[in-house]
């Protein structure tokens, strides 16, 4: 049984998704920086839109962390049953 491919993958397309959220929601945090502290205030659609971005990027990083946690357990599964 050959289990090193298919959960390697999973875990570098998850961890890759994990990066690719945070990075959106640290780009997001920057535009809602930037929006709030520019004066005049220009009006809220960045401000909106960056926010939209940030929980995006939340909801992206919690789902690729479960697919880590699922692939973890179910190599851990695997490992026990062939121990």
């Amino acid at each position: 049984m050959n289990i090193g491919s298919t959960a390697g993958s999973t875990f570098a397309t998850a961890a890759y998704g994990v990066s690719q959220g945070t990075d959106q929601v640290a780009k997001a945090a920057q535009t809602v920086v930037e929006t709030t502290t520019e004066r005049p205030v220009e009006g809220t659609g960045d401000l909106a839109s960056a926010m939209t971005d940030m929980k995006q990027g939340q909801q992206a990083t919690d789902a690729n962390a479960k697919v880590l946690q699922a692939a973890d357990r179910q190599l851990g599964s695997l490992i026990d049953t062939q121990a």
